[in-house]
């Protein structure tokens, strides 16, 4: 019993490090800050090197959550609306971030670098936004589907939600998702069909769903269009009270939101395949079928994200409830570095090609390759 005490207790006071995920996403106004402190633009990159250097650094240090504490009273964390409030309350912080962002690139006279340096850090508090738009956007409840929209509106990835939950989770680690990265691909040309495919799939399961409903599929029922609306609303509102000068600062804030989206989905089922039923259709997800991270600091700044075994295992769990899986296929480093490695394919396939072929025992015929790829898709045309 006193060890069942002591072990609540740690929970109750462990679950107050989710704090991290909501506050974190602000670090990019440490470089605002750290600028107009000093009178040095440069201090601008304070942000990118924390996000570059010393996340991963902190990642290597601090190691792995070896204990599922924060799953423990499930009971209790499911009831208890702190969690919920961890990501819900990053909406308003997410909007302050990007927009004192571009008030400053819009009114400040600032080198080219450090400018560079500001859309990057935004574009990385945007990145944040897309990682709890996609825990809400989980959920079923009307508020929690209008705050996971109004997290993604900045990046112009509102069709992200119907894509994700109805496509990726259908389809991941088969040769029909787009967002399941192939053995021996490259980032940048997994970047290449991932994004385009996100977005087609998504007006094709809305479409799909206007028809069975009964209306246009351009009407403003359409969640890719209200969504597409309501950020050309946005990036509009901001252009036209701050000036073109914002404009290149939202381009750039868009661009690294959409690459560490891409980054996240190139490292999370790399190379991994379903198994098929004797009928040929795919088995359901499993554990396996992710890479999962179980760094502690990883996970603290990405709502459980990297425990992406549990994650798409059990797409409805909450993020204070996701379990390691220590059998599953366990990536050998934190996301940012991971990230990082991601950049350089030929480091990228030297650090995980082994690991795909060790996770399925040397058989090629388990891997998603783009040759069998090419094959699936040659064989649903005929």
């Amino acid at each position: 019993m006193a060890v069942v005490d002591k072990l609540n207790a740690d929970v109750k006071r462990k679950r107050h490090l989710w704090l991290i995920s909501l506050t974190f996403p602000m670090s990019p106004l440490w470089g605002i800050g750290l600028s107009e402190l000093t009178g040095n633009p440069h201090m601008l990159w304070v942000p990118v090197v924390l996000f570059y250097l010393i996340m991963p650094v902190l990642d290597y240090l601090i190691g792995d959550d070896k204990h599922d504490l924060l799953g423990m009273m499930e009971e209790e964390a499911s009831l208890s609306p702190f969690y919920r409030f961890m990501v819900h309350g990053l909406l308003p912080v997410v909007y302050l971030t990007w927009l004192a962002g571009a008030w400053y690139a819009a009114t400040q006279s600032l080198p080219w670098d450090a400018y560079f340096a500001l859309g990057i850090a935004h574009g990385w508090g945007l990145a944040f936004a897309i990682n709890a738009g996609h825990e809400i956007g989980h959920k079923t409840d009307k508020l929690s589907k209008w705050v996971s929209l109004f997290m993604l509106f900045p990046s112009f990835l509102g069709h992200f939600r119907v894509e994700h939950n109805s496509g990726h989770h259908s389809d991941v680690a088969t040769p029909r998702d787009h967002a399941t990265s192939w053995f021996g691909e490259s980032y940048y040309h997994f970047m290449g069909r991932e994004i385009p495919g996100a977005w087609r799939r998504a007006w094709a399961l809305e479409s799909i769903r206007a028809r069975r409903r009964g209306y246009s599929k351009w009407s403003l029922k359409n969640e890719v269009v209200i969504s597409t609306v309501l950020s050309v609303l946005l990036w509009g509102g901001i252009v036209a009270v701050l000036g073109l000068a914002v404009l290149p600062y939202i381009l750039l804030t868009w661009i690294v939101s959409l690459t560490a989206l891409s980054s996240q989905n190139y490292i999370a089922h790399y190379g991994l395949l379903r198994d098929k039923r004797p009928d040929g259709k795919y088995l359901p997800c499993q554990p396996h079928h992710s890479w999962n991270c179980n760094q502690l600091v990883t996970n603290l700044t990405s709502y459980n994200l990297a425990r992406h075994s549990d994650h798409h295992a059990h797409p409805a769990r909450h993020y204070q409830h996701l379990r390691t899986f220590p059998k599953a296929p366990q990536l050998p480093y934190g996301y940012m570095t991971m990230f990082l490695i991601g950049f350089i394919p030929p480091l990228f396939r030297r650090v995980m090609d082994h690991r795909v072929l060790d996770n399925v025992d040397g058989d090629m015929r388990r891997v998603l390759t783009p040759e069998l790829v090419a094959r699936e898709r040659a064989a649903t045309k005929v």
